[in-house]
């Protein structure tokens, strides 16, 4: 049997260009809503095509005061981007990601009685570019 992949590039919350925290999942929605247009004599002439959207949830290992470092940017509504942070190898599929002008909108903690808590953030981004 092959060996297992070693992923050993994470998506990361950068601030200013330093990373943050790791984080352990990642589960983006983009939105982008398009209405039918209709006329009194056919349906379906055109589109209405409206603002578009990107949200996210992260979950991160609620261990040092990282999850105190979010909650901080989410009640300040700071913003903040999430990048590749590439230990070795190139495991990923896109060379980099950028996902600018992120800010965090909900906070919810999840505690276990064995194993490390975790806290998951709900976001939204203004920009998002892959390369």
């Amino acid at each position: 049997m092959p060996d297992a992949l070693k992923w050993d590039t994470r998506l990361t919350v950068m601030m200013n260009g330093s990373p943050v925290t790791p984080i352990d999942s990642f589960n983006p929605t983009f939105n982008v809503p398009v209405q039918p247009l209709h006329s009194l004599e056919a349906d379906n002439v055109a589109h209405i095509v409206q603002p578009q959207a990107f949200t996210f949830t992260m979950a991160v290992k609620a261990i040092g005061t990282v999850v105190a470092t979010l909650t901080g940017l989410a009640l300040s509504s700071s913003g903040f981007s999430i990048g590749v942070q590439q230990a070795k190898g190139s495991d990923w599929t896109f060379k980099s990601v950028a996902f600018n002008d992120c800010y965090i909108t909900s906070v919810a903690s999840t505690i276990v009685i064995d194993g490390v808590p975790t806290t998951t953030f709900n976001c939204i981004c203004l920009q998002a570019v892959p390369a």
